[in-house]
């Protein structure tokens, strides 16, 4: 069955070349309650998918099963190919190619920005100390941080801890980068630091697939916009198109609220 729901996907996709994710017929339940049902799709090399949808739509639950944070009742996940649901499959070591942003930050408060960037590739990838902090000024530049290197999170606005989170998670060199409603706990003018710098990695490249409510920006940087409800994608196409003239009735019920606001 998985296989010919992929063949069915590569005769209706007409981009060239391998997908660097690929999501097949996936269903995750957490009891009798299915989250998400017949998830369908590919993200290409430096396209980045806005995934909109209400509340409770199995959003932030399809990013964490591409990145491996949860597992797929049933389905499968391609990384660059390589089949993540497989138990064979070292999913520590694929998830280090795919990085993830959350909502709240997550950041170790009794380490400094610089600190926190260097754990991961100092602790996971053996990376020499000195190399690590290089490559960490880097993305502190970056992101626009430099001079908070030494800063503590605790002294460092929402937006500001965002962004470390962002170069933390760049720190590990990843193909693709996944945000979950990364604006959403922010204040209104602390928002923009944070667009701002997906954007700049957009126009740079990465991959992305980016879960969020900020319209603007889906429809400034988007490439494809995926529309979930009830744990299904209901209709996608690019985002002007969803914007304005959604084919699917609930599709035009969402939009119709939400676009007076963009």
């Amino acid at each position: 069955m998985a296989l010919e729901k992929r063949e069915e996907i590569e005769r209706k996709d007409n981009r060239n070349g391998q997908a660097m994710i690929e999501i097949v017929d996936l269903h995750k339940r957490f009891g009798h309650h299915e989250v998400l049902r017949n998830i369908n799709l590919r993200v290409y090399p430096s396209e980045v998918v806005v995934v909109v949808g209400p509340s409770g739509s199995g959003k932030s639950t399809m990013l964490r099963c591409i990145n491996g944070l949860e597992s797929a009742t049933s389905g499968h996940i391609y990384i660059e190919g390589v089949d993540i649901t497989d138990k064979k499959v070292d999913i520590n070591q694929v998830r280090q190619r795919v990085g993830i942003v959350f909502q709240s930050f997550n950041l170790f408060p009794h380490l400094t920005a610089l600190r926190n960037i260097t754990l991961a590739p100092i602790k996971v990838r053996k990376m020499g100390q000195e190399e690590a902090e290089a490559k960490a000024m880097l993305l502190l530049e970056r992101v626009g941080l430099a001079e908070k290197a030494n800063s503590y999170p605790a002294h460092l606005s929402g937006g500001q801890q965002q962004r470390v989170a962002i170069a933390r998670a760049l720190a590990m060199d990843p193909d693709v980068m996944l945000f979950d409603e990364v604006t959403s706990a922010l204040d209104p003018e602390l928002v923009k630091e944070v667009l701002d710098t997906m954007k700049d990695l957009a126009n740079e490249g990465m991959t992305m697939v980016v879960v969020t409510h900020e319209m603007g920006f889906a429809r400034e940087v988007g490439n494809r916009m995926i529309f979930m409800d009830e744990g299904e994608i209901l209709e996608e196409g690019d985002p002007l198109s969803l914007f304005t003239d959604p084919q699917h009735p609930r599709a035009q019920e969402f939009f119709s609220k939400i676009l007076s606001h963009i």
